[in-house]
């Protein structure tokens, strides 16, 4: 089957590292039209290729790395890449999406994706040089950090021309949630994808590429990216220049205000020292490049720049530099009680150099803090383990990327995991759904959240989804007719939460599954596919935008309009559930922990809490929507038809996963 569609590199890689082997074959045409790229396509590839019942360490494990029909392209942030494969943390679906120039590189020279199968007998790394691919080897590399790594590659290789995957010295020592990080910084953080990575003795991906990519309908194409750069520069929410001035650090007092930064491992949503580790106070003392926007880094074509870059001059951290994230304030920061700014940054960038994902890393620190303060588990490593206490966070920031010391052995495990393993009441105290971390947002006042935290197919997480019109105040009549209910939008309310949750997850999937930001869809108003809400919102007849659609449809060739888009993204979600009904999720799994049944009990948002009662109630809702069974939460053999999912069924009906 010939394929010609526009946007995509056309080709694909497969890796054995077992023997070696190096195989470049077309890119599937019925993959693409049905997934399109990306998050999509690399879940289809997991569905029909990984035997459900390999443990994820194991070397017949898969790991696909994914770019989508945008990627590359002319056009609003068209820098993402995506990683799956089973995760070794949580042991169901693992999926990680990073934004960085590796994917766009990648494409350049001549490749949509990467399959990896099988183990290498000795460390070693690909290196994709143009149409030249070959493993080197990387016994030299074994054991640095990810900065050291990068940077050697670089230098022995073509320099900053030279694009750089990599994992660090804990995945290679088996810490569960490790990360593969792009370029120094740009993490797939979740799930412990590089984890996966190093097991196969894979160290690093690098790619040099000076091809080009075409698109279907260049006039048409152009004519849409125009539009919507100047939607995006029009845009109040874009002209403010808070986000680019603050990158996600500005969530810190924005969620303080709002009372869902969550505390001392969520037992409280406020946190009295968040001024001092706010977006703010980075800028005002750490960022090290000047106008227009301090600190500011961007992805492959993006006007956001919304990564922070810092340095620390003196004092015991000095010396200190690199990226930060909102996630890594919050979970070193306020979760662990912690307000000293300094050791913050310098225990996430101590994260990112061993290669783990810091939201994880953080979380499993807080509740060992928790557990010790209840008395539940003893300080036995005699760290000072309580919140509040800044060294004692950073060292278990090495402890656990070393796996020393029995709570360092421990937290390599992952908060859940581990509280497993402790026994008696732990598990109470955990954030995780489906064995993954919560992020930093209190499911029990941002609604819509934390139904996300519920479904999401990776576990607990808000980026499979990203609702976003909750927080940002849109006003009432738009729930009312977007999603039926006036309080859809509304932080605190429950009504009309379902509609609101499925929309952003359809979008959401494309978006992870064409290769752009989920800020560009998310955060600005210009990226969303309705124009005519969008002349509601700004009281203009014309507003300039992108609609996804013609936007795909003029890069592919492809024939695709709303109505499509929304399907697409149902068929991403569906093939995810498919993957997970395989590795035993059920709808048990599909909730809250018990820790966000309970009220909060202090702060602004004191009583809140989201019962159990009602999240059934919400999951009948989403269910019957989404065309799962009641009961166990399988897809209905009537929806895989309707979503022309026949080869998915045929699959799952020889398993029994089907209703």
């Amino acid at each position: 089957m010939t394929f010609d569609y526009g946007g995509y590199a056309g080709k694909t890689l497969r890796i054995d590292l077992t023997k070696g082997k190096i195989i470049k074959e077309k890119q599937s045409k019925q993959r693409t039209e049905k997934y399109l790229g990306g998050r999509g396509a690399d879940a289809k590839i997991l569905f029909d290729e990984l035997n459900p019942k390999i443990d994820p360490l194991h070397s017949d494990n898969i790991l696909c790395i994914s770019t989508g029909p945008i990627t590359g392209l002319l056009g609003p942030t068209t820098g993402r890449v995506n990683v799956t494969t089973k995760s070794p943390l949580t042991d169901i679906y693992g999926n990680s999406n990073a934004g960085s120039d590796w994917g766009s590189e990648l494409k350049y020279a001549g490749y949509d994706n990467i399959i990896i199968k099988g183990k290498s007998q000795k460390p070693v790394y690909l290196c994709i040089d143009d149409k030249h691919v070959e493993l080197k080897d990387a016994s030299h590399l074994w054991g640095e950090g990810i900065f050291e790594t990068t940077l050697e590659l670089q230098e022995e290789l073509r320099g900053f021309d030279t694009k750089v995957a990599a994992v660090g010295p804990s995945a290679e020592k088996g810490v569960l949630f490790c990360s593969l990080i792009f370029n120094l910084w740009d993490a797939a953080g979740r799930t412990g994808t590089g984890t996966v990575m190093a097991s196969k003795n894979l160290k690093a991906i690098t790619v040099s590429g000076t091809g080009e990519l075409k698109v279907a309908d260049p006039d048409k194409y152009l004519e849409i990216v125009r539009d919507g750069w100047q939607g995006i520069l029009n845009d109040p929410g874009f002209r403010s220049g808070e986000h680019q001035a603050l990158g996600t650090p500005i969530c810190v007092n924005w969620g303080d205000a709002l009372g869902w930064l969550p505390t001392r491992n969520f037992r409280e949503t406020t946190f009295e020292g968040a001024d001092l580790i706010s977006g703010e106070e980075f800028r005002d003392k750490y960022s090290t490049r000047s106008s227009p926007i301090p600190g500011g880094r961007a992805c492959m074509s993006c006007p956001n720049r919304c990564k922070r870059f810092g340095r620390i001059e003196s004092g015991k951290y000095a010396g200190t530099r690199g990226s930060i994230e909102f996630e890594g304030i919050a979970a070193f920061g306020s979760k662990c009680g912690v307000s000293d700014l300094e050791a913050v940054f310098h225990a996430y960038t101590l994260s990112n150099d061993y290669g783990m994902d810091c939201i994880s890393c953080g979380n499993t620190i807080a509740l060992f803090m928790e557990l010790v303060e209840e008395g539940v588990i003893k300080d036995e490593d005699k760290l000072g383990l309580k919140f509040g206490n800044a060294d004692a966070m950073v060292e278990m920031v090495h402890r656990i990327g070393n796996k020393q010391g029995k709570l360092g052995k421990l937290g390599a495990i992952g908060s859940y995991k581990a509280a497993q393993k402790i026994g008696k009441n732990a598990l109470d105290f955990t954030t995780a759904v489906k064995g993954i971390d919560t992020i930093a947002c209190d499911p029990r006042v941002a609604k819509g959240f934390g139904f996300t935290y519920a479904i999401s197919s990776r576990g607990s997480d808000h980026l499979r989804t990203h609702v976003v019109f909750e927080m940002i105040r849109m006003p009432p009549e738009i729930g009312k007719e977007l999603f039926g209910s006036e309080g859809a939008c509304d932080l605190l309310s429950y009504d009309g939460k379902v509609q609101l949750v499925l929309w952003h997850e359809n979008l959401a999937a494309v978006t992870d599954s064409i290769g752009s930001c989920r800020f560009m869809h998310g955060s600005y108003y210009a990226q969303y596919p309705i124009p005519e809400l969008l002349g509601k919102l700004h009281k203009k007849k014309k507003v300039n935008s992108i609609k996804y659609h013609d936007w795909i449809s003029a890069a592919t060739g492809m024939k695709i309009d709303y109505k499509k888009l929304l399907e697409i993204g149902h068929r991403i979600i569906n093939i995810e559930r498919a993957i997970n009904s395989r590795f035993g999720i059920r709808r048990k799994d599909d909730m809250l922990p018990k820790k966000f049944t309970k009220p909060i009990k202090k702060g602004p948002r004191k009583g809140q809490s989201f019962p159990k009662e009602q999240l059934e109630k919400m999951l009948d809702e989403y269910y019957t929507i989404r065309g799962w069974d009641l009961k166990t939460g399988f897809i209905k053999k009537s929806e895989l038809i309707k979503l022309d999912m026949k080869d998915v069924l045929k699959e799952l009906e020889k398993e029994n996963l089907v209703m």
